[in-house]
């Protein structure tokens, strides 16, 4: 039976009456654990909480304010299955501190929208097109002098990793970087192929001697991830600014 302790996300199993069965670890981290889920709950916010939550039939997402041991108004991205009338949540922390760093990679979204817009203009350069989409979906950032940030971009398939695989492996390795921080904040879904490159990724980067690092998990990624058999053995972090603290 699947421990539910060790889930690498806030997690919580709660009744129809929205009582507290059950919860992770990371989430007594996070949070002062009630009997209710409600008490969790900002009270202007109780009444979205009840909308997201009443949905038993399949999988509701909501943005909701939550009190945290930090602060009592966190702003949470909220995902919750139901099954067998108890409900699965997911709780993923949302962060708007890293401006500047932030901006950095919002610059180039943009620029990778820019490019496909402009190279998809001519039908004549659609393979070389879908190349350099690849190649700028999976940049190579700098942090600090033992610390790397790649920030993913579009799905995680097979192509994005293997394309970019020889470049991440090399610069981690020419830098003397520590720690590689991969950013799922862009991604979009998972497909079954993809994760398994990425897990082999993860492993030549441990190899290596590296650390690599899950920063910006959605609700959708921890669902997929949790029911999948190939998880990447890595420290999973809610936001970059912990993944900053961790690193400065």
């Amino acid at each position: 039976m699947l421990d539910l302790k060790f889930l690498p996300q806030p997690y919580f199993l709660i009744d129809l009456d929205y009582n507290i069965l059950d919860f992770s670890q990371v989430s007594s981290e996070l949070f002062y654990i009630r009997k209710n889920f409600l008490d969790l709950v900002d009270r202007e916010s109780q009444g979205k909480t009840k909308n997201i939550l009443g949905n038993l039939e399949g999988r509701s997402e909501g943005e909701l304010i939550m009190k945290t041991k930090e602060s009592p108004y966190a702003l949470f991205d909220l995902s919750v299955n139901w099954n067998d009338r108890r409900g699965h949540i997911i709780c993923i922390e949302k962060d708007h501190r890293l401006i500047e760093l932030e901006s950095i990679v919002e610059k180039h979204r943009k620029r990778l929208a820019d490019t496909n817009l402009e190279l998809l203009e001519k039908k004549e350069l659609v393979e070389k097109t879908l190349f350099e989409i690849k190649s700028l979906s999976c940049p190579f950032i700098k942090l600090t002098q033992s610390t790397a940030l790649v920030p993913l971009f579009g799905n995680l398939d097979s192509e994005l990793i293997s394309q970019n695989e020889k470049r991440v492996l090399e610069k981690s390795q020419d830098g003397g970087y520590q720690e590689v921080l991969f950013d799922f904040n862009g991604v979009g879904n998972l497909t079954s192929e993809g994760v398994e490159a990425f897990v082999a990724l993860v492993k030549e980067l441990q190899v290596m001697g590296l650390q690599p690092c899950i920063i910006g998990i959605k609700p959708n990624h921890a669902f997929y991830l949790n029911n999948s058999k190939t998880v990447p053995d890595v420290p999973f972090l809610n936001t970059l600014s912990k993944a900053f603290k961790k690193s400065f």
